[in-house]
C-alpha cells in the first residue's frame, strides 16, 4: 500500500487550476485503483464527475461544474473523496472529511487529525457536521494550509482518568475491513482465534476478498492480521487464486 507522501504527490498532480481553487470548494477523488465502482458519477447532480466509458475507469472531475457539495463523498464506498476549500481564510483551509465512527463529533469540538498512514499531524476544530441516513457523515474541519493535502482522517477526543488523550473505544463502532462484503475487523480476528491461519480459510469463512474489488482493500489488512497471529511474513502467506473474468464484462462478450 502506498504511503502518505506518494499519495500526496499523486493528489497534488491532479489538483484543479489555481484560478479554480480561488473560486471556492472543490472535490478531490483519491481513487487510483481500477475497480468496478461508479457511485461518484451516478450521485453527482451537476455532471461534474465525467461519464465512465468502463465501470473500471478511474473517476475524473470537470471542475467547471464541481460545486464541492459533497454528495459524491457520502456514497463513496472507499471513503476516497475529500472536499477542500482554500478560500476559508488566509491561514486555514476547510476540509470536508467522510466519517463513519461513533460518536459523531459536534461543531466546536477539537479532534485529532491524521494523515493517510495514521500519523497525527494536528489537532483541528470541527466547523460543520452533515449527517446522512447511510451513516457516512461529512465533517468539516479547519486546518493550516500547509497540511491541507496531508490531513485525511480524524478521531474524537476523550479524556482518561489521568488526563491524557485517548481515542474512543472501538466498541462504539465497528471497524470495517471489507466494504464490498461488509466484514468487520472483529469477524476477521474471531476467525483467526478459531484457528484459521490462511487467507483461503478466512475467505471461505467470511467471504473476505470475494467482493467486486477482489480484495484490493481488505486483502492487505487480512494478510497483516494473519502475519501478526502466525509469526509468518506477509510474503510467506499465500494469497487466494482469482478466477476469470478479473473484471466485469458484458454478457455479449462471453458469447463472442
Amino acid at each position: 500500500m502506498e504511503n502518505n507522501q506518494v499519495m500526496k504527490e499523486k493528489v497534488i498532480a491532479k489538483l484543479p487550476s489555481p484560478e479554480r481553487r480561488r473560486k471556492g470548494p472543490y472535490a478531490l477523488i483519491e481513487c487510483f485503483q481500477k475497480i468496478p465502482c461508479n457511485p461518484c458519477y451516478t450521485s453527482c447532480k451537476f455532471g461534474a464527475v465525467k461519464e465512465f466509458n468502463d465501470i473500471n475507469d478511474l473517476p475524473e472531475i470537470d471542475y467547471d461544474k464541481c460545486t464541492g457539495c459533497g454528495l459524491c463523498q457520502a456514497v463513496c464506498p472507499g471513503l476516497a473523496i475529500f472536499v477542500i476549500d482554500e478560500t476559508y481564510s488566509n491561514e486555514k483551509s476547510l476540509i470536508k472529511i467522510p466519517y463513519e465512527y461513533l460518536p459523531v463529533p459536534s461543531v466546536g469540538d477539537i479532534v485529532k487529525g491524521y494523515d493517510r498512514d495514521g500519523n497525527h499531524v494536528s489537532d483541528v476544530e470541527v466547523k460543520q457536521v452533515r449527517k446522512f441516513k447511510n451513516n457516512t457523515h461529512l465533517v468539516n474541519v479547519a486546518v493550516e494550509k500547509k497540511l491541507e493535502h496531508d490531513l485525511r482522517g480524524i478521531a474524537v477526543r476523550t479524556e482518561s482518568r489521568d488526563g491524557e488523550w485517548k481515542p474512543e473505544s472501538n466498541k462504539l463502532g465497528e471497524c470495517i475491513v471489507c466494504r464490498c462484503e461488509d466484514i468487520s475487523m472483529e469477524e476477521i480476528k474471531n476467525q483467526i482465534a478459531l484457528g484459521k491461519t490462511t487467507v483461503k480459510e478466512i475467505k471461505l469463512a467470511t467471504r473476505g476478498s470475494m467482493g467486486p474489488c477482489q480484495g484490493k482493500t481488505c486483502l492487505p489488512i487480512i494478510l497483516k492480521e494473519l502475519s501478526k497471529a502466525t509469526g509468518k511474513s506477509i510474503e510467506e502467506l499465500e494469497s487466494p487464486n482469482y478466477r476469470q473474468p478479473i473484471k466485469p464484462v458484458k454478457i455479449g462478450k462471453l458469447v463472442d
